[in-house]
């Protein structure tokens, strides 16, 4: 998925439920979805309670708090992170979150590379791309993805991963080819909007869904991210939901 100007904004803690034609009943339970490609409406409900209690804070640095919420494995990150620009928002959010970051970025890495390379003929790639991949690397690949896409992608983004990297101490590669992963593997996403009166007070809330695999272990890093710009270039206050390091950003 290309990286341009897309402004998120969902209320954490409020489970939207948008209505299609695809409802049905499953043990009496109604199951109510949006339409994807493959046909979601006939998943089970999800019935797991709403954890309600309030975050827990952890600490606070320059620009940003770290928080949990839940328990044991359902347990996430809450980070707020305030600045000026892309490069406050992952100076703060590398500082709260560098153990986490350092851990899980090899384990990240070593996933998607075996995924990539064991599924590569089934990526619908290019030739000329699939063949860079399997002759040249995944780490080349995704240097050369990251050039032809360089230009449409705002620049306060690799200033956020910078501060990430710098405050973390981990390679700035690395996060830069963890975030071109959608990209190379044509990574498709559920989008959501509702304005006029779908919402309280007719206000505009999109959400934007990404769902990786639940095989590599990066499901044991969550975090939800609440940014709080502080500069007109950074666009309105908007939530992220990702893994220790991998934002996803958008402003």
């Amino acid at each position: 998925m290309l990286f341009y100007r897309l402004h998120v904004v969902f209320l954490i803690g409020v489970i939207l439920l948008v209505g299609t034609s695809f409802n049905h009943e499953i043990n009496s339970q109604k199951n109510v979805g949006a339409f994807c490609a493959n046909d979601t409406s006939q998943g089970d409900p999800n019935l797991n309670p709403i954890d309600d209690n309030p975050p827990k804070l952890i600490r606070t640095v320059e620009n940003g708090s770290l928080y949990t919420i839940g328990t044991g494995e359902d347990q996430l990150w809450l980070v707020h992170v305030w600045g000026e620009s892309g490069y406050d928002y992952g100076f703060a959010y590398g500082t709260l979150l560098k153990e986490q970051i350092t851990q899980m970025q090899p384990i990240a890495w070593a996933h998607f590379e075996k995924m990539i390379i064991d599924e590569l003929d089934k990526l619908k790639l290019p030739k000329w791309f699939e063949e860079i991949v399997a002759n040249k690397g995944l780490a080349f690949a995704l240097d050369f993805q990251n050039a032809l896409v360089e230009v449409y992608i705002d620049k306060e983004i690799y200033q956020e991963m910078q501060g990430i990297a710098d405050a973390a101490n981990v390679d700035f590669l690395t996060i830069r080819r963890l975030h071109m992963l959608g990209e190379i593997t044509r990574g498709r996403c559920s989008l959501y909007g509702l304005w006029g009166n779908a919402t309280f007070g007719s206000k505009t809330l999109q959400l934007r869904a990404l769902d990786w695999d639940t095989q590599g272990g990066l499901q044991d890093f969550p975090v939800v991210t609440i940014y709080h710009p502080r500069s007109p270039k950074l666009g309105h206050a908007f939530a992220n939901v990702a893994w220790a390091g991998r934002q996803l950003i958008f402003y």
